[in-house]
């Protein structure tokens, strides 16, 4: 039994991998992953319940995910994930055969991700001075471990998530701020359609309620990862 980490495990079938970094999966709605697969949710230690160890790198969140799978005699995979899940989703495929496709949303694989790092450290350093965010921002992750996630994420080269050597989907909200403020909607459909990756783009939602409204885009989603399970 993995010790610290915190997992569960919902559904039958080909499994599903979702990481639990900055998002309470528990609190979604993913029916229509668990109706038809069996969808493991693990917070690698740092994040989550999972234990808050300090000293973190991506190898040991890439472990202790592997460490639970190990346990579940999971031997093969899709990832999926939204916003920082996401990426996390795409970086366990970078790391692990074991990863077949990756179904990332709410993030811009193909932006310049230089300086993220930075970013969560000033975002880190503005929460500290409002207490209602401050404890906002430890009751979803020890910060430490949040730095060295986007540390790591900053230090790949640009692309370096979206040219994966396995099928890759995502997906977006028109209005997300958060996806534009990498990468223009233009520029990110440009550089999706040039690979070839599939992508879905909510009408009118912004980051924020496409999380809510997963449910729009879950089926086709949950078709797509089918196919890749088979």
């Amino acid at each position: 039994m993995p010790e610290g980490i915190w997992w569960t495990s919902s559904g039958e079938g080909p499994a599903v991998v979702v990481p639990r970094l900055n998002v309470d999966w528990t609190a979604v709605d993913l029916s229509p992953l668990t109706d038809r697969f069996r969808v493991v949710i693990v917070s690698p230690r740092g994040f989550g319940p999972s234990e808050r160890p300090g000293g973190y790198a991506m190898s040991g969140f890439v472990a202790d995910i592997e460490q639970v799978l190990d346990h579940l005699d999971v031997d093969s995979y899709t990832a999926f994930g939204y916003s920082m899940n996401g990426v996390m989703a795409a970086r366990l495929a970078q790391s692990t055969p074991r990863v077949v496709a990756v179904a990332c949303g709410g993030f811009p694989l193909t932006a310049d991700l230089a300086g993220m790092g930075d970013r969560a450290r000033a975002r880190n350093e503005a929460a500290r001075h409002d207490p209602d965010a401050w404890a906002e921002v430890l009751a979803t992750y020890d910060p430490v471990a949040a730095e060295a996630f986007w540390d790591d994420v900053a230090a790949l080269p640009r692309n370096a998530l979206a040219d994966l050597d396995r099928p890759l989907r995502t997906w977006w909200g028109e209005e997300d701020a958060l996806v534009a403020s990498f990468l223009s909607p233009a520029e990110l459909r440009s550089d999706l359609d040039a690979r070839g990756i599939p992508y879905e783009v909510a009408p009118g939602l912004d980051h924020d309620v496409m999380l809510r409204r997963l449910d729009l885009v879950l089926p086709s989603v949950a078709d797509w990862l089918a196919v890749h399970l088979d």
